[in-house]
């Protein structure tokens, strides 16, 4: 099956959830309008990457009750997307995640498991690691999801491998956009 990809190399406003929905809703507009099937963001593209002590204030659950998913998850009624997130789970812990979303339906989330710790980089301190590793049915086929450092470790990318993804897509914060 032939998939027309759009990345979405964004500048995100840290920890303005608003602004970066809105720069979300008009690429998502141009890659449905240039016939791309998937668009895909970066890290955290929801919210900036260095949180830090904004963690708690910027979180949201990949749900149509969310106001900040619901009108992603309308957009993905007529183009696929992958957008990256602080999801806060029912203990209160914080995770780095992606949600693909398709069809107006949230397919798989993924948290990240490996958090670096080291030089500039602190997100143990404010995230939970992930704990499983697992493809997941698109309309594209079988696709693993991993995030930046799970890429950069043996066992995500294989334990995905494991469960029999067609693609696997990895993202990374952006280093450099518009």
């Amino acid at each position: 099956m032939k998939l027309s990809l759009a990345l979405a190399q964004i500048n995100t406003r840290l920890g303005d959830v608003p602004a970066n929905l809105e720069k979300h809703l008009l690429h998502i507009k141009d890659a449905k309008a240039a016939g791309a099937d998937l668009v895909l963001f970066p890290e955290l593209s929801l919210t900036g990457y260095v949180l830090q002590d904004l963690t708690p204030s910027v979180s949201c659950r990949a749900s149509s009750d969310d106001p900040v998913f619901r009108p992603l998850l309308e957009a993905s009624r007529e183009i696929d997307i992958v957008a990256g997130f602080v999801d806060e789970d029912s203990r209160h812990r914080f995770y780095i995640a992606s949600a693909y979303l398709s069809r107006g339906k949230v397919v798989h989330v993924h948290h990240k498991v490996y958090l670096p710790t080291y030089g500039l980089f602190d997100e143990g301190r404010f995230f939970a690691p992930g704990d499983s590793v697992r493809a997941f049915d698109t309309r594209f086929g079988r696709c693993g999801m991993l995030i930046c450092e799970d890429f950069w470790h043996a066992s995500p990318p294989t334990c995905s491998g494991w469960t029999g993804p067609t693609c696997s897509c990895s993202r990374h914060p952006p280093r450099a956009a518009a």
